[in-house]
Parts: structure tokens; C-alpha cells; sequence
């Protein structure tokens, strides 16, 4: 009996795990010939496009691309001054502000977080000995006055 790359027909009186082990080879070796076959040719599509000839093609486009920077630099220098005063100038200060005020940000933080404990641990001491002194003083029950 030769070894073929067929899969048998699953049928339902059959559990499937079997079935799934005896076709993961098969279904391996078919993902790997696909996948070494794309890598193939990604190389190969990869080659050709960076070949010499496309090399020559493309030196005329360099060259005009070079020209057009050449022409475009003044609005490009001005683009990049407007870019700097508009967008970075003001990006820059607010980062300088925020990392100035970080310090009195935490204080601020720290002092808030700190009154909040002190004023909930202060209440609850005063509700504590609010209570203890109730439970010292009892009322008494007013003697009544006799008549005689």
C-alpha cells in the first residue's frame, strides 16, 4: 500500500479526533508547500522588480523628482515654517507648561487626598465619642412628689 495525499471520506459513524489525526500530516504538508511557494515567489516578484533594467527606467524619474524638489523648495520651506508655528510652537509650550505645573498638580493632588482621610477619619472619631457620651450619662427618671 503506497502513501498518497488523498483524504479518505469521513463518514459519521467515525469519531472525528482519529480522522483529524491521521489528516493533520497531510494538511500540514500541504501549508507548508503553499506557504514555501509564496515565499518563492515573493522573492522571485521582489528580484525582478529591483532588477538593473527597472534601475534604468527609474534614474530619468529620480532625476525630475530631484528638479520638482528643487522647484517646490519655497513652498515647501514655507510650509514648514507655518507647519512649525502653527502645529510644534504650540504643542512644545503645552508640554512645557504641563511638565512645569507637574509638581503643583501632585501637591494639589496630595493635599486633597490628605484632607479627605483626615476629614472622614475626624468624623468618624466624632461620631465615636458622640456616642461614648451618651452611653456615661443615662437619664434619670424624675422622682415623683408626694402629697402628704
Amino acid at each position: 500500500m503506497s502513501s498518497s495525499a488523498t483524504i479518505p471520506p469521513f463518514t459519521s459513524d467515525q469519531a472525528p479526533i482519529p480522522f483529524l489525526i491521521h489528516n493533520a500530516p497531510i494538511a500540514a504538508s500541504y501549508i507548508s508547500k503553499t506557504t514555501r511557494s509564496f515565499f518563492h515567489f515573493s522573492s522571485w516578484l521582489i528580484r525582478r522588480i529591483v532588477s538593473y533594467p527597472s534601475i534604468i527606467i527609474l534614474s530619468p524619474l529620480a532625476i525630475l523628482f530631484s528638479i520638482s524638489l528643487y522647484l517646490f523648495a519655497p513652498a515647501i520651506v514655507f510650509m514648514e515654517a507655518l507647519l512649525d508655528v502653527f502645529v510644534f510652537l504650540p504643542y512644545n509650550l503645552a508640554v512645557y507648561v504641563v511638565d512645569a505645573m507637574y509638581p503643583v498638580y501632585v501637591f494639589c493632588g496630595v493635599a486633597c487626598i490628605t484632607g479627605a482621610v483626615v476629614g472622614m477619619l475626624a468624623r468618624q472619631l466624632v461620631i465615636w465619642l458622640t456616642d461614648l457620651g451618651r452611653l456615661q450619662t443615662q437619664p434619670t427618671e424624675p422622682v415623683a412628689n408626694k402629697v402628704e
